[in-house]
């Protein structure tokens, strides 16, 4: 089974849509960094929501969500366009009955940084709320995007042994031509379903096929891609941290450790210099 996602536009109720299967690319990212079932759906709908956001770029954008809430529980999350993701989280734990055991997240921060291709970036930033991620999400969407969403993500966590995990998500992105009526009646018609567990066992493409049926409106299919846990990381990059210590405080560590090892925070990767490494980077 692959990961997919699906672009499309709602030309009835003026909206685009973005509906995705991130099973495999989210279980990845848990896997590697040994997350619970807590960090598990955090995670996962981090991902989706950076994801959903790239989908909404017009060019080569790539977009982060990065959130950090007071216990120190904390997500991070890249994709572009086509679903080319990395991401980390980092766990907490809270007492037995606090609230925030139930996926939900504490007071905090969630920024998201958005790159041009010419290498600029914009950053942005909204105040989590003890609330689900999706909704800290959509108020992130509308207070600093300025944009009507509706949003929906499912994720059946790491519960036991052989629990058949899944992470999917549909967005509905308002359009400059949308009305409130448009919104309204999509709410209407969208909201009740999202919260049926059968509408999420389906697949993007039977959840494409429902919708059409529920709104009585073809989806036009813009695009189709296949998300994938896609690390960008690489020795030359992993260098530049080296040479900004400088060569003192460098061959300091070297002559320590007998070597200098770094590991990518995303896919665990280990990357080791040793004297030679030394004098490529620190030429006379």
């Amino acid at each position: 089974m692959s990961d997919s996602v699906i672009l499309g536009l709602l030309p009835k109720y003026n909206y685009r849509f973005t509906i995705v299967e991130l099973t495999e690319t989210a279980k990845e990212a848990i896997f590697l960094h040994s997350l619970g079932s807590e960090m598990s759906v955090f995670l996962s709908k981090t991902m989706m929501g950076a994801l959903f956001l790239a989908e909404m770029t017009k060019n080569q954008q790539r977009v982060s969500i990065q959130w950090k809430d007071e216990t120190k529980k904390s997500a991070l999350a890249y994709s572009d366009r086509y679903g080319r993701m990395k991401a980390v989280g980092y766990a907490d734990t809270h007492e037995d009955g606090d609230i925030r055991n139930e996926f939900i997240l504490g007071q905090g921060i969630m920024k998201v940084i958005r790159w041009e291709l010419d290498g600029e970036f914009y950053q942005s930033y909204t105040n989590l709320i003890e609330d689900t991620f999706e909704f800290n999400f959509q108020k992130y969407l509308t207070e600093s995007e300025q944009v009507r969403a509706i949003v929906g993500m499912e994720v059946n966590p790491f519960l036991f042994p052989g629990n058949d995990f899944f992470a999917k998500g549909l967005f509905l992105e308002a359009l400059p031509d949308a009305t409130e009526d448009d919104f309204a009646s999509l709410t209407n018609l969208i909201q009740p379903i999202l919260r049926k567990e059968l509408f999420w066992l389906q697949s993007p493409k039977d959840i494409h096929s429902q919708l059409q049926s529920i709104l009585q409106s073809p989806l036009e299919v813009l695009s189709e891609e296949s998300p994938s846990f896609t690390c960008d990381c690489s020795k030359p990059k992993v260098s530049d941290i080296i040479a900004s210590l400088g060569r003192v405080e460098a061959q300091s560590i070297l002559d320590e450790m007998n070597q200098i090892e770094i590991t990518c925070e995303f896919c665990k990767t280990a990357y080791q210099f040793d004297e030679s490494d030394m004098d490529k980077l620190f030429p006379e």
